[in-house]
């Protein structure tokens, strides 16, 4: 047999079960066909041998929460990230406004933290914006994408629409403010995507994902990019990219329902979990339970300590929870609910028991998508249904400096409880949320071991009981991840047999100190056995 490629003289991390380590892995069509020492491969024929020079590789990472329609527009909107006033926020998007225009008829930004600004201000308003114009409509989403503040034209020109009343409610008026349900009310007055608008930022957002060793997405895509009910147009856009040869990330879709009889309607369609080819599946429903820790809309048990008129906001109620995740199960649809605070982390807990209460082995991996305000109560019922978390390390960067503050100490300590979860038997996988934050793998890593913000600080870590192992860490993003879309036969691993999906580091991250590890850049991607990026 002659093999496609051979890579040799490297350090290849399997992170199979016995945590095996080879210098050598050799490829043919697309899958691993020999794994071993660098001398048992000498006699080995390849069309292609390429010396990895002693180099750190591991296999193919994995992004099991992001948004890459999203990620894919931020990249055309008004940047916020590190704001440090509004009045810099105005400036942003005066500056924006001159070099490039409006976007579909509006000047659209996203990533202003309040938490960030100098000034003294502690949010954004109507009459801020007003200062960049009137004449045009604007509209600033926050970091977590579950606030929003828009200008005067802007309100007129939403009002003008039908609006549920669920959204009203949302919708402050006189300040300009829209919060969860409201904020893509103003893609109301937007044309709708065409297929091949989204086909170009499906292209345009793998591209990145490339460049940080991502081989494959878990992709929350409708509803904020695209209007809801257009859903399908998605899901043609990804099919019709495979078919054209075109993806080169592996792509499983996060089905982002708000409107139970949008999702009936998929159902009625005959989509179900894990339907489709190698490069585009179907995935789970997801739905939204509450909000954001950093807007005060996640939902709490008990008041916020800092605001003690709120719980946050309960986007879904437990009868309407209960219903989409009925219709999921009677139809072998896989459910990740996102769940941010207790209150919302504990009634999905409960009511995923509830309807999976004949079989709590829970067969469909369901999962609580970033489940970060806990407790030992709702850890106990997620171990009870064997429920799964869908972790972003990389919020602990933001979240140290608003947490306690926003919660106080005793359900602070309890939560980003990832080494704890990891203990209990919990099955966690790691994702970034991006474009809420970056979706740097090695930046995710680092967080997860060492426990500090970007900065390295606090000294000994916020949290050091909750570290992990770099080993615990990886596996996040790689063999947890592949078990997560029900693919660890076929990849998450370096084994025979298994996808050539691996990615390769410029520095080993077990030989250089902790902190470092979220400057290591990708060497090389590949993805079934082609180099698909490959650094300068």
């Amino acid at each position: 047999m002659t093999l496609d490629t051979l890579l040799y003289n490297g350090e290849f991390h399997s992170m199979d079960e016995a945590n095996s380590i080879y210098e050598a892995i050799g490829i043919k069509d697309g899958k691993i066909s020999f794994l071993g020492k660098d001398k048992e491969s000498e006699n080995l024929k390849a069309k292609e041998k390429i010396d990895m020079k002693g180099k750190l590789v591991f296999p193919g990472f994995v992004d099991t929460h992001l948004h890459a329609l999203d990620y894919a527009e931020t990249k055309k909107f008004v940047k916020l990230n590190g704001s440090e006033s509004v009045e810099e926020v105005i400036k942003r998007g005066k500056e924006h406004y001159k070099k490039n225009g409006l976007s579909q008829g509006w000047l659209i930004g996203w990533g202003w933290n309040q938490s960030e600004f100098k000034d003294g201000n502690d949010f954004i308003y109507k009459k801020d914006l007003d200062k960049i114009s009137t004449d045009y409509p604007i509209i600033l989403s926050r970091v977590c994408a579950h606030v929003a503040v828009v200008n005067s034209k802007a309100i007129e020109m939403i009002m003008k629409n039908k609006i549920s009343e669920e959204a009203m409610e949302y919708i402050d008026i006189e300040k300009g403010t829209l919060r969860e349900s409201s904020i893509t009310v103003y893609r109301k007055t937007l044309e709708k995507p065409t297929i091949e608008y989204i086909k170009e930022m499906i292209l345009l957002a793998q591209e990145d994902f490339l460049k940080e060793g991502i081989t494959q997405v878990h992709s929350a895509d409708y509803f904020s990019a695209v209007p809801e009910e257009d859903w399908e147009k998605v899901i043609t856009a990804y099919t019709e990219l495979e078919k054209e040869g075109k993806l080169k990330v592996r792509t499983y879709e996060q089905n982002m329902f708000f409107v139970y009889e949008n999702f009936e309607e998929f159902i009625n369609k005959g989509y179900r979990t894990r339907q489709g080819g190698e490069y585009f599946k179907i995935g789970p429903l997801k739905v939204i339970s509450d909000g954001s820790l950093g807007a005060r809309t996640a939902y709490m048990n008990e008041p916020y300590t800092d605001d003690s008129s709120t719980c946050g906001i309960q986007i879904l109620d437990e009868d309407q929870l209960r219903k989409f995740f009925r219709k999921a199960k009677e139809n072998n649809m896989q459910v990740a609910v996102h769940g941010i605070g207790d209150g919302a982390i504990e009634i999905a807990a409960d009511i995923l028991n509830e309807v999976n209460k004949d079989d709590l082995s829970n067969p469909m991996r369901n999962g609580i998508v970033h489940a970060q305000i806990t407790n030992k109560r709702i850890l106990n019922k997620m171990v009870k249904g064997n429920i799964t978390a869908y972790i972003q390390p990389v919020f602990i960067d933001t979240d140290m400096e608003i947490a306690e503050e926003r919660l106080g100490k005793e359900r602070t300590d309890s939560s980003y409880a990832w080494k704890t979860m990891l203990d209990e038997g919990l099955h966690i996988s790691g994702g970034s949320d991006a474009p809420v934050v970056s979706f740097n793998i090695l930046e995710n890593i680092y967080f997860a071991v060492t426990s500090k913000n970007i900065k390295g600080l606090p000294e000994g870590g916020w949290m050091p009981s909750q570290r992990l192992s770099i080993d615990e860490a990886v596996r996040l993003f790689t063999i947890n991840a592949a078990y997560q879309s029900f693919e660890e036969n076929i990849k998450g691993t370096l084994e025979i047999g298994k996808y050539a999906d691996i990615t390769g580091l410029e520095k080993n991250i077990y030989n250089i100190p902790k902190d470092e590890i979220k400057d290591v850049k990708i060497s090389f991607t590949m993805v079934n056995g082609e180099i698909v990026y490959k650094k300068d």
